[in-house]
């Protein structure tokens, strides 16, 4: 029986990551827009101080995102 050699250390690094992606795959619609917006929010001070402007999304939480 043949052994197994350890993973690459590149390899080993990827596959949590790959992992995430799945997860992040599976949330439902809302929540991957919450994300987005979240983003937004962590990036728009650097944006503002490279003199873009800058406008974010604005979420509602107390509005349904799903389709009716």
């Amino acid at each position: 029986m043949e052994t197994l050699e350890p993973l690459r250390p590149e390899v080993a690094r990827l596959l949590p990551a790959q992992e995430r992606r799945r997860q992040l795959a599976a949330l439902p619609f809302p929540a991957k827009v919450r994300s987005v917006v979240r983003l937004q929010q962590i990036a728009a001070p650097i944006s503002r101080a490279r003199g873009r402007q800058v406008r974010l999304w604005s979420v509602d939480t107390g509005v349904s995102l799903a389709r009716h």
